[in-house]
């Protein structure tokens, strides 16, 4: 089971550098598109297409590891309040139907990205983007979102540490005064 769980967060940790990179190229790529617009007086015709289908996917391929960094966004209020034993069932249930909602947005996803995959489907854009690609990519991060809720829920059955605070922890340095 730890190395199931291992190679979850290993892929987890891959995707998110995805993220990073895409999520710098979506920058990259927006300041190009102001360069181009104040000095240039054009506009690149792809910008837009490919910053919105960089955004996408640095939502979904980053989301996972997000959880198991406890860095996305949650409200603990009544986890926080309940008796421990309370807390636990209440997030395990939350997990499970964290896990059916994800479930239902990788299906969607899986028959977007089939279809355009079968038909050739294009962006109806100058750039011609084969849809496939982008959903394909963004498919990817939701399964590995599914796949890192499915390492939660199995941390919070089996009684592992559920959240690794400390892994994007910034060791402090000394100051120097």
């Amino acid at each position: 089971m730890d190395s199931f769980l291992t190679a979850i967060d290993r892929s987890s940790r891959l995707l998110e550098g995805v993220a990073v990179a895409l999520l710098f190229g979506f920058g990259a790529l927006m300041l190009g598109e102001v360069f181009a617009r104040g000095f240039l007086a054009r506009s690149l015709p792809f910008s837009w297409e490919y910053s919105t289908f960089a955004m996408a996917a640095v939502f979904l391929l980053a989301s996972g590891r997000a959880i198991r960094t406890a860095t996305h966004v949650r409200v603990s209020l009544i986890l926080e309040a309940a008796p421990a034993r309370v807390a636990r069932i209440l997030d395990i249930v939350a997990n499970v139907v964290a896990l059916a909602i994800v479930a239902l947005l990788v299906a969607a996803l899986h028959d977007a990205f089939s279809t355009s995959l079968e038909r050739g489907l294009i962006s109806a854009t100058i750039v011609a983007t084969p849809l496939a690609i982008p959903q394909g990519i963004i498919l990817i991060g939701a399964v590995q979102l599914w796949l890192d809720l499915l390492a939660r829920l199995i941390r919070l059955l089996t009684g592992r540490a559920v959240e690794d605070r400390a892994a994007d922890a910034v060791p402090e340095e000394p100051l120097d005064v």
